[in-house]
């Protein structure tokens, strides 16, 4: 059959990689056959403190916009970096991988409450440039 290779090429992908690609594109179609609205997962502090609206902090990674170009080339990069890392730096080692992320996305929550609370407007560009060397960082 035509879609056999597919399906060996899907179970050769590694776990973290397949996982956050997988939840890209689920979150996107159900935003498509909207089952949600993109608002209700966009990165809301308001929304997330007084609402408790938690998962809020983890759908901001998820949604990369409607289907199109754009969206095409995120998730095709996402996973093509994704893929190398893990099977490169983190071979053998995909809880590090795991960690890693959650390292990356909680750097980048905490530089956007810098930013918002502090009031800083030059706080994002300074504290993402921060969350890619701790990345780099932890990554060795």
């Amino acid at each position: 059959m035509a879609y056999r290779p597919l399906q060996e090429e899907f179970r050769q992908i590694p776990p973290v990689t397949k996982l956050y690609t997988c939840g890209c594109i689920v979150t996107t179609i159900a935003v498509q056959l909207e089952i949600v609205s993109p608002f209700q997962l966009y990165f809301n502090p308001d929304l997330i403190f007084k609402q408790f609206q938690i998962w809020r902090l983890a759908t901001t990674f998820l949604y990369f916009g409607n289907f199109g170009f754009h969206f095409f080339f995120n998730v095709l990069f996402t996973y093509r970096y994704c893929r190398l890392l893990e099977e490169g730096s983190f071979r053998g080692r995909t809880a590090d991988f795991f960690v890693m992320f959650l390292f990356g996305g909680t750097l980048t929550i905490v530089s956007f409450y810098i930013d918002y609370f502090l009031e800083l407007k030059i706080c994002g560009s300074l504290t993402t440039g921060a969350v890619f060397q701790s990345m780099e960082i932890v990554a060795r």
